[in-house]
């Protein structure tokens, strides 16, 4: 939404930056400081406050960093001659968006080895929002003495170029990077630049020449250059600017009414707006990097914890200069929810102002958030308001039926969904993933007839998605029908996907159902070693062994069932089964005995569970 989508690796920042001696001053498990014989190094006093240092390492694993800055702050008044404390204090305050972090950087400014990227960077934007564009500039180029702030450095010099009346140099600068692949949005930036000077058709040239040469829709583009046309006289072609951007993304789409109500107005307008962008470029880049490289093993150069901190160490730079910068505030809550740090992802959203023209798509993402942090009963009225708001959106009625799905409102949800599906038809966009959904939502009613059409329907759509395969062949093996096909349904669902442990589990059970037990058992004992902690695999496991005759097992395996929270549906089975064994069943919830060497059980984590009803 906020960058093209085709983002080649050489855009991307280098690793150098992310262990910058601030960055690498918060240890993570097993690494740093507090795994090397103390909380921290002892290059100070030695007077610790180790009950206020570990509050603040359990505030950063928690995402909580306004009380892991406060939390520093305290330990480092009693030992303020340490470094090492100094600067996980500093870059824990900067996280936060402290004010406090400016003085700390100067702190830390004071002994040149202590010196960072970002203890530059955070005094350079502190000159820059009091108006100090000289002083910026230099801690700007102070930073600029690491190589690695190459993406950064030329926009936010340029942007102190021009506060400083020099335009012309400030564009000029931006118009031959060393890496020509940055050029789009170097261009871009100078057309903004440009704009920003009264320089106007310089504007529309520079607009003109970024967007033939961006690959791809890039929003902060269109939204300038509608501004630019309409400005000029040119609304038509400003309208179908916005248009062709909010097209390419039906998410961005539901704000295509207030983009286009706000067409006049041009995304930035000062020299801190334009900083400000800057930085989510740069966060934007690095999370591409996460992405596209895979980084998050430990012995690499860099692992997914540390390119997520400097992401978010960029947006607190955006905010820090524009608190009204959606992009940034869009960007973040992800990366917080990507952390499962929920409730600071839910506090990003909630400062989002609810005139911005991306509102209503904070508003969705914060819905999204609820639903999948288990609050749906908060997200439903969102989705509610949105749905009046905006109208005929499919996402909008997919949102919603999953929220509603979740507290088992099924004739809700299927409502919802059904919206989605005509809206989707009348759109001629059919979607399988809807049909697919809402099938579900029918079974869980016990609708098993649409429940089974709705899945013939998506599987004509996409015949060879193991996930439809399974649940039309697994819900036939429940309904015990057409057996037959059903295990032809679920060969092929297997053959597709031969790790899936919900799919094996499905092909050994309608094989015990068809009679095999000597080829269903090995597939439910397989499916038992990938997830031993999913009682409805543990169920057919069991049922499999007494029909076997192997009836101990069967018991004990059927107890293990019980002690794993099963639905109430399979703890009606698993009972039944064990009043039919003629033997008492364990208390639900207490722990059942291990099951036997004929059962195994992996001490792997629990990859899939219950994916025949997902």
């Amino acid at each position: 939404m906020l960058f093209c989508r085709l983002m080649p690796t050489v855009f991307l920042l280098s690793a150098t930056m992310l262990v910058s001696p601030a960055l690498a001053a918060v240890p993570e498990p097993g690494h740093g400081p507090l795994h090397k014989g103390g909380p921290v190094e002892r290059s100070g006093s030695g007077h610790i406050d180790s009950e206020a240092y570990l509050r603040g390492i359990v505030a950063v694993r928690m995402g909580d960093d306004t009380q892991a800055a406060q939390a520093f702050r305290t330990a480092l008044q009693a030992d303020p001659a340490n470094t090492e404390l100094l600067r996980q204090a500093f870059v824990r305050n900067v996280m936060a968006g402290d004010p406090q972090a400016v003085e700390l950087a100067h702190l830390v400014e004071k002994t040149p080895q202590d010196r960072s990227v970002v203890s530059a960077l955070v005094l350079g934007n502190d000159a820059a929002v009091r108006g100090a564009w000289a002083d910026a500039t230099q801690y700007y180029r102070r930073a600029g003495e690491d190589p690695m702030t190459h993406l950064i450095l030329p926009l936010l010099l340029a942007w102190c170029e021009q506060a400083q009346g020099h335009a012309d140099a400030a564009i000029e600068s931006l118009l031959h990077p060393q890496t020509p692949l940055l050029l789009p949005f170097y261009t871009l930036h100078a057309g903004i630049i440009a704009q920003v000077a009264g320089q106007s058709e310089r504007a529309e040239a520079l607009f003109e020449r970024a967007q033939k040469i961006m690959p791809g829709e890039d929003m902060l583009l269109a939204r300038s250059q509608a501004a630019w046309l309409w400005n000029h006289g040119q609304q038509e072609k400003a309208r179908a600017t916005l248009r062709k951007l909010v097209e390419a993304d039906s998410i961005l789409g539901l704000a295509g009414p207030a983009l286009q109500a706000n067409i006049s107005h041009y995304p930035v307008t000062s020299m801190r707006e334009g900083i400000a962008h800057a930085y989510v470029l740069s966060a934007f880049l690095l999370r591409q990097q996460a992405r596209e490289q895979g980084a998050e093993g430990e012995g690499g150069a860099l692992n997914l914890f540390q390119i997520n901190e400097a992401a978010r160490l960029m947006l607190g730079f955006a905010l820090g200069m524009d608190p009204t910068l959606v992009d940034a505030r869009l960007m973040l809550a992800e990366i917080q929810d990507n952390e499962q740090h929920f409730t600071a992802a839910r506090e990003t959203l909630a400062h989002v102002p609810p005139q911005d023209p991306l509102a209503i798509v904070a508003t969705l993402r914060l819905a999204v958030l609820e639903t999948t942090n288990d609050h749906p009963e908060e997200a439903i009225p969102l989705l509610r308001h949105l749905s009046e708001q905006a109208p005929g959106r499919i996402v909008i009625e997919r949102a919603l039926g999953t929220a509603l799905s979740q507290t088992k409102d099924w004739k809700g949800a299927i409502a919802a969904y059904t919206r989605a599906i005509d809206l989707a038809n009348a759109q001629k966009m059919p979607d399988w993933t809807l049909l697919f959904l809402r099938g579900m939502a029918y079974h869980e009613a016990g609708d098993w007839a649409a429940a089974k059409a709705d899945t013939r329907a998506a599987l004509a759509y996409a015949p060879d998605e193991p996930l439809l395969l399974n649940f039309l062949g697994y819900g036939m093996v429940e309904q015990h029908e057409d057996l037959a096909e059903a295990e032809k349904l679920l060969r092929k669902a297997h053959e597709l996907d031969v790790h899936d442990a919900a799919i094996t589990d499905s092909l050994g059970w309608v094989r015990v159902e068809r009679g095999d037990l000597a080829g269903g058992i090995p597939l439910l004992e397989k499916a038992a070693e990938q997830t031993p902690e999913d009682p409805e695999v543990n169920y057919h496991l069991g049922e499999a062994y007494w029909r076997m005759g192997r009836k101990a097992e069967a018991v004990d395996q059927w107890n293990v069932a019980l002690g794993l929270h099963p639905s109430a549906a399979d703890e009606a089975l698993i009972r039944a089964a064990l009043q039919k064994a003629g033997v008492p069943a364990a208390p639900a919830g207490e722990q059942p005995a291990a099951a036997p060497a004929s059962a195994p059980a992996s001490a792997q984590p629990i990859q899939e569970q219950g994916k025949h009803t997902p």
